[in-house]
């Protein structure tokens, strides 16, 4: 009975699922096994599905917060690389710059020793070529005051009235200094030199007495002043000459060489003496710096040799002026 039944209940079940396929999804199974069952399996399958949902979200969080780690440590990396590499290319720079600037420092410094420094960058023998020109200028600067002093002292020289007998002792006490190369002498004494350019100027002019009528006595001393006056640039020009060989300077006390001294003092290292060589060599070693000073004291040196010179060629040209004079004038 049981299998007619259910061969029945297939078959209607079968006509059903083919007339209405629109309720195929129905189950009318109505054993309460396996609708439990099936129910059992679907809660679990549901729950799995649910779980590996919420494990895949979760996971998906946990990728999504690697990546932004990741990408927070990739941009950090980035930012500290950068900051090293600006840090490292602006040390470099600095230190290239510092160590251009010391080769730059010490570079200016060896130049400016090289240009400037005692031995190489100041001349020849500095202090010992400076003292020279001062010596030498204070002995020619002393020339004219020392001649204008000596010119002075002689018994001939205008406005003295040296009684006659007195000159003329003077002149006769000692034969020897009558002699010009005393006055080019340095070893000779003032005094001598004094004597022979009075003994070359003759015995002073006599002046009127205060006994004599006042158109003679003006007359004598017309002509002794005329006579004064023409002997006067002889007087001044052997005066000079005098003092170019005078060991003393104008100031008390002084010791200074002569002018001569010092002018063959120059010639001994300027031309061609003893000091020459080692002039000569030292310039070799000289910066440009020191050749400009060399040369400026060169330069120095030939001014104030030009400057005595203009002022020989003056009294020379006073000598041959007083002789022309005499000539025109005729006899005193």
């Amino acid at each position: 009975m049981m299998k007619p039944a259910l061969l029945a209940a297939s078959v209607a079940a079968l006509s059903l699922a083919v007339a209405a396929p629109a309720v195929a999804q129905s189950c009318f199974v109505a054993d309460p096994i396996w609708i439990a069952g099936h129910n059992s399996a679907t809660t679990t399958l549901t729950a799995r599905v649910t779980t590996m949902g919420t494990t895949v979200a979760t996971q998906r969080s946990l990728t999504l917060e690697m990546l932004l780690s990741a990408m927070k440590v990739q941009t950090a990396q980035t930012s500290t690389n950068g900051a090293r590499e600006v840090n490292l290319v602006s040390n470099t720079q600095q230190a290239v710059a510092a160590t251009l600037s010391q080769v730059a420092q010490r570079r200016a410094l060896v130049d400016a020793r090289e240009q400037y420094a005692i031995d190489t960058g100041q001349g020849v023998n500095a202090c010992g070529s400076i003292d020279l020109m001062n010596a030498t200028n204070r002995a020619m600067g002393t020339i004219t005051m020392t001649g204008r002093e000596t010119y002075r002292g002689l018994d001939v020289a205008p406005g003295k009235n040296t009684p006659l007998p007195q000159a003329t002792r003077d002149r006769l006490q000692d034969p020897t200094r009558t002699d010009a190369a005393v006055l080019l002498d340095p070893a000779a004494s003032d005094d001598d030199r004094k004597a022979v350019i009075q003994a070359m100027a003759g015995l002073p002019m006599p002046k009127p007495t205060a006994a004599m009528p006042g158109a003679e006595a003006d007359l004598m001393m017309l002509k002794a002043r005329r006579v004064e006056a023409l002997r006067s640039p002889a007087l001044v020009s052997l005066s000079a000459v005098r003092a170019m060989s005078s060991a003393e300077g104008h100031e008390v006390g002084s010791a200074a060489p002569s002018p001569l001294a010092q002018l063959d003092a120059l010639i001994g290292q300027y031309g061609g003496g003893p000091q020459y060589e080692a002039w000569s060599a030292g310039l070799a070693g000289q910066s440009e710096h020191g050749l400009l000073i060399e040369l400026t004291r060169m330069r120095s040196m030939a001014l104030a040799l030009r400057q005595q010179l203009i002022e020989q060629q003056a009294r020379i040209a006073a000598l041959f002026g007083t002789i022309l004079a005499v000539q025109a004038g005729g006899n005193l």
